[in-house]
């Protein structure tokens, strides 16, 4: 009969194992994560082996509205519950609206929720 291997596994956000929790060569899964660590055999060091970034990358979105181009973004680490982007409470979106000769005729950004990107205050 083959054995059966369990890493030790978290469901709570931010959780890293320490060297007490895993054997020597041992391994743990977060999944809220999505972040699998190991501690190393020879060290004892407990380390990130695989899974989510820890630099904030930023999501960006562009819209055209008319004469109004909207470019916004907000950090992976900010994305809401709901999974959708556009439900995201904090962003930082510039506004651009263009003349009729279509140069740029005032450029602007503000901080605030994409779907209300039209009524934020803009300075």
């Amino acid at each position: 009969m083959a054995t059966q291997i369990v890493p030790k596994k978290s469901v709570i956000p931010g959780a890293v194992p320490t060297s007490d929790q895993l054997a020597l060569g041992g391994i743990s899964i977060n999944h809220t994560d999505r972040r699998i660590f190991a501690r190393n055999p020879s060290t004892g060091e407990v380390y990130k082996l695989a899974g989510a970034k820890d630099a904030p990358d930023r999501v960006w979105i562009f819209d055209a509205d008319g004469d109004t181009t909207y470019l916004g973004y907000f950090l992976y680490s900010d994305v809401p519950s709901t999974g959708s982007i556009y439900d995201a409470e904090s962003w930082e979106i510039s506004r651009t609206i263009f003349a009729a000769d279509g140069n740029s005729s005032s450029e602007a950004s503000a901080t605030g929720a994409w779907s209300n990107k039209s009524e934020l205050s803009y300075s």
